[in-house]
């Protein structure tokens, strides 16, 4: 039981006022995650367009290993999830699940949704192909299953297949929250790790025979790379534990090179997806914990932490305008579709959600269901109400 008397240390290590005592959120706001999610959706763009070359320069390799942007959004996902997750309970002493998923909702549904409207309206008047079963199965979150959809790989189903990272970690967030409140402090980063464990020997089998395209969208396949980011970030909570991790993670950046050296080899094989919900997380987490380095506080520049800001927004409308990857546009829309009009209408639809959508409603989730400690600025309500205590 929680003293109310006691301040209650965070993971950035500092103390927060007991929530009898009136006193103003401290941010929890952790560095260098803007500039991932900048560098995450880049990543995916390229992959998504085709090869650009200027003199000896090429952008061949992001079109090859672009994909695994996703695995840098995952990462920080898992990890900043949790973090949130373990600062309410550390606060309050309990995790108030009603305004978890209240906030979720006001984040993610209505820029999705509205990009559901706007692709269903373009293929009602048969500017492009959507099928019913795509949009149904991405508001229920279940386009990671792309055989309920008839997804095969191509072209077909393209405008919504983006959705099954999204599907993958609200699935997650269905799964976390109640992990943490059913099983003891203790265990929990254990638990984490051995259902991490057992996905990677289930993917072994799984990939047995079988295509990596037919199945590596699937939950059992895929969500180890949510679960050891959540483990690492339970190990890494609290001042003693983020003082070891700051020390063992000062040298991220040689993670980062390791894991650039380990993506050119064995695509689609269970060991390297292995290795990269292994190591994806901690670098990230390295570069949390230490922003003062040179990499970190060049993820802290400016533009990149805007363009990491309005990173959602990106990811859900560069697939409308970015089919460089599967072929010439197979739509009405192909002058729209062409370069460089696909880039200036991505960043412009994007802009519109981020302004008119997803930061008004964001803001509106925080002040209906406020959080323990605020992180990012711009998604904060101006006017927000005192959180609940226990």
């Amino acid at each position: 039981m929680l003293n109310p008397k006691e301040d209650m240390p965070r993971f950035d290590g500092q103390t927060v006022p007991s929530p009898i005592t009136p006193a103003k959120k401290r941010s929890a706001y952790l560095p260098t995650l803007d500039g991932w999610r900048a560098i995450a959706i880049l990543a995916v763009i390229f992959d998504h367009d085709v090869i650009h070359t200027l003199g000896p320069l090429s952008t061949r390799p992001l079109y090859e290993y672009g994909n695994h942007g996703v695995d840098v959004f995952f990462a920080i996902s898992g990890i900043l999830i949790c973090f949130r997750l373990l600062d309410e309970e550390s606060i309050f002493g309990r995790i108030h699940l009603k305004d978890f998923y209240i906030r979720r909702a006001f984040r993610i549904l209505p820029p999705a949704l509205m990009y559901l409207a706007v692709i269903s309206l373009f293929a009602a008047f048969a500017l492009i192909t959507v099928g019913w079963h795509e949009v149904v199965a991405s508001i229920f979150f279940l386009r990671n299953y792309p055989r309920l959809t008839g997804f095969n790989g191509g072209p077909d189903n393209w405008y919504t297949s983006h959705f099954w990272s999204l599907a993958l970690e609200e699935q997650f967030y269905l799964f976390l929250p109640a992990l943490l409140i059913l099983i003891a402090r203790r265990y929990r980063a254990a638990i984490l790790a051995a259902l991490a464990l057992l996905v990677a020997i289930h993917r072994v089998f799984a990939l047995h025979g079988r295509a990596w395209v037919l199945i590596d969208l699937h939950t059992d396949v895929r969500i180890d790379c949510l679960l050891v980011p959540a483990m690492f970030a339970i190990l890494a909570y609290g001042p003693q534990n983020r003082e070891l991790f700051k020390k063992w993670l000062r040298f991220w950046p040689l993670l980062a090179i390791a894991l650039l050296c380990i993506l050119p080899f064995g695509e689609g094989t269970a060991l390297r997806a292995t290795a990269i919900s292994w190591l994806m997380p901690l670098i990230v987490l390295g570069s949390v914990l230490n922003p003062q380095t040179f990499l970190g506080k060049a993820l802290e520049w400016k533009p990149l932490r805007y363009i990491g800001r309005i990173s959602y927004s990106l990811y859900l409308w560069q697939q409308l305008f970015f089919l460089g990857h599967f072929g010439p546009p197979d739509s009405r829309l192909s002058l729209l579709q062409s370069w460089p009009l696909r880039l200036i209408l991505t960043f412009a639809c994007a802009l519109a959600s981020y302004e008119l959508l997803e930061r008004p409603l964001a803001r509106l989730g925080h002040k209906l269901a406020p959080s323990a400690t605020p992180g990012r600025s711009d998604l904060q309500s101006t006017t927000e109400a005192a959180p609940k205590p226990a």
